[in-house]
């Protein structure tokens, strides 16, 4: 008779896991490199996670989840200029958070190997362009027209990705969240004229 799975484990180890695919990037990570350099066998990440796919698609979904967690729920289409301003304004100070960094590195890892590696999946442009079409209706909710709603989606997404990567490389979280603050201004001035 086989031993009962016990729940916490596979929760442990992905934490274990993204704390060290902090210093590891994914394209070099094997079930061998991770229990050497985690002190676990081999077994147990095969037992948890079945395959190297299935591990690391459970490392960009915990990346990813660390983002989207933000949208957990809020309406963002029932906001008003000044509450979509300062709700996105905590969500990208919440962003640059010590517990998400690791996954913003990820994101844009995977993000790059998305084109030419099937096995990553589209999970990363799957949240990019769920970030945008949340932007795109909020700004078509609040009267702008269509057309140009997507260029200013695109500015605000594309913006945004841009100062994470920044960010990433600079460590600068003061003005790195300055930066940001000013572009918030002047995108809902460019947007709205306020």
């Amino acid at each position: 008779m086989g031993r009962t799975p016990d729940p916490n484990r596979k929760p442990e180890l992905l934490g274990r896991i993204m704390d060290h695919v902090a210093t590891e990037p994914l394209s070099r990570m094997t079930f061998r490199s991770l229990a050497s350099a985690l002190g676990v066998s081999t077994y147990s990440f095969v037992y948890h996670f079945g395959s190297r796919q299935e591990m690391i698609d459970a490392i960009l979904e915990e990346g990813v989840r660390q983002q989207r967690d933000t949208l957990a729920g809020v309406d963002v289409t029932a906001f008003d200029t000044a509450q979509f301003t300062t709700w996105y304004r905590e969500a990208f100070r919440t962003s640059l958070s010590d517990a998400n960094r690791t996954g913003l590195r990820l994101q844009f890892e995977a993000g790059a190997l998305e084109p030419i590696d099937p096995d990553i999946g589209k999970r990363i442009t799957m949240s990019f362009t769920g970030w945008y079409e949340l932007v795109d209706t909020w700004l078509r909710s609040r009267g702008i027209a269509a057309e140009r709603a997507h260029v200013l989606a695109t500015w605000m997404c594309d913006t945004v990705v841009g100062l994470h990567f920044g960010y990433l490389l600079t460590e600068d979280h003061r003005k790195t969240t300055e930066a940001f603050d000013l572009f918030v201004d002047a995108f809902v001035r460019e947007a709205f004229g306020e």
